[in-house]
């Protein structure tokens, strides 16, 4: 009987240290940069007096993006070493003072109330396997954050997209049949292919990510479409869709 290795924290890494991914992460530093959405929000929610962590930043394409702005107390982190490599290549190509470090948003080895505000951008928190490990890492964001600090990220909405609902309606009955594919741990998780490789991603509903925010200890200040903040342009277009934003408090 073959064994049926889950998604973890192995899979989620190795979807990113391909050398087309590695290549598209580092493009995106400069061909892309911020998205016109990311702008509108992040001048909403981030004061340019913030000592802001950039969770799962890549290649630094937010990261940059926000030195960018103005924004100048800046630490990037990622999972993927190769990832944070790449953005130390741009960071010393730029000149840029951005302290870029691998790790893990489940266990963070910053000290209680280190940041202003902490972003986790393009949907990244959904690329953590299991709802009790997204729960750990909203909760470490919001040890890390100081009172009245900012948590502002993006996620998918299954509910929301009407041109998916024949997808979900077959996923509903895939789970009901157990049929659906063996690795995935919970209903709303997708394993997509990407160029050379797979990606996980979790596409919760409304719902569970107020609930999410909710256990971790934080509350919610406004969630937007994407759509809803700008207008984005083609280059941008091409590599993303609808998501939501979100920005959440810590009391």
């Amino acid at each position: 009987m073959d064994v049926i290795n889950k998604v973890d924290k192995e899979f989620v890494i190795n979807s990113y240290i391909t050398e087309n991914t590695l290549h598209e992460y580092s493009s995106a530093v400069t061909d892309i940069g911020l998205w016109e959405s990311e702008k509108v929000f992040f001048a909403k929610h981030l004061s340019f007096s913030s000592c802001i962590l950039d969770i799962g930043c890549g290649a630094g394409r937010t990261t940059f993006g926000l030195q960018t702005m103005g924004y100048e107390d800046i630490t990037g982190l990622d999972l993927c070493p190769q990832m944070i490599k790449e953005a130390k290549i741009h960071c010393k190509n730029s000149n840029a003072n951005i302290k870029f470090v691998v790790g893990d948003a489940c266990s963070l080895s910053f000290e209680d109330r280190t940041f202003d505000t902490c972003l986790f951008s393009y949907n990244g928190l959904m690329q953590i396997p299991k709802i009790e490990n997204r729960i750990k890492a909203i909760s470490e964001i919001c040890r890390v954050l100081k009172h009245g600090g900012v948590f502002v990220f993006t996620t998918h909405d299954r509910n929301m997209l009407p041109e998916w609902k024949w997808f979900w309606d077959e996923e509903v009955s895939k789970w009901k049949n157990n049929q659906q594919d063996k690795r995935l741990h919970e209903f709303g998780d997708r394993i997509i292919e990407d160029g050379d490789g797979v990606i996980y991603l979790h596409f919760p509903t409304r719902q569970e990510v107020l609930e999410s925010i909710s256990k971790s200890g934080l509350e919610l200040v406004e969630d937007k479409w994407l759509t809803e903040l700008a207008d984005e342009p083609e280059i941008v277009k091409k590599t993303i869709s609808e998501c939501r934003f979100w920005a959440a408090r810590k009391p």
